[in-house]
């Protein structure tokens, strides 16, 4: 019975050494496992952040490139302008006949102080009441209106026009 229980105890040493063995493989196989996981979140770590990091470098040559543009933009305005300034523009009167002595007026000339006084003042001149006016007047003048005669009488739309241009020079 000795030997049966030794027996039977050895088996069980050899069970439990062979339980310890297959634990510690697999232990072995977790930690290896978790190490290589753990790499391999490190890979991904590195690689999200290089990923950001290019990102960033991308975005910082397009912020350039794009202040590179805004700088020739600006200058180029810059040139516009001074070119819009040096030629004179002579005052344009262009009048479309509505009907009924409603008239179509545009008015263009380069900007100068108190040009849409004159302007208004050169449509009392010709005998026509402004109805609606736009005005602009950003670097150069202009001036869309539809006015009625004041009389209700017909005229010519070329006849206004050059009375009108007649009236702005005479402001200069």
């Amino acid at each position: 019975m000795a030997r049966v229980i030794r027996i039977r105890s050895g088996l069980r040493n050899k069970k439990k050494k062979k339980k310890k063995k297959q634990l510690h493989i697999l232990q072995g196989l977790a930690l290896a496992n978790s190490k290589l996981w753990h790499n391999n979140h490190a890979v991904r770590k590195d690689s999200v952040m290089l990923g950001y990091l290019l990102y960033i470098c991308n975005l910082k040559l397009r912020l350039e490139a794009a202040r590179r543009q805004y700088w020739r933009l600006m200058a180029l305005k810059k040139q516009y302008l001074s070119l819009l300034e040096s030629t004179n523009m002579k005052p344009k009167v262009v009048v479309k006949k509505a009907g009924g002595g409603y008239y179509e007026v545009k008015v263009t000339s380069e900007r100068k102080e108190d040009m849409l006084v004159s302007t208004l003042e050169a449509f009392e001149i010709v005998g026509l009441d402004v109805l609606q006016a736009r005005v602009s007047s950003g670097n150069f003048f202009s001036l869309d209106a539809f006015a009625v005669a004041r009389d209700q009488r017909d005229m010519d739309a070329e006849v206004v026009a050059l009375a009108i241009l007649k009236a702005l020079e005479k402001q200069d």
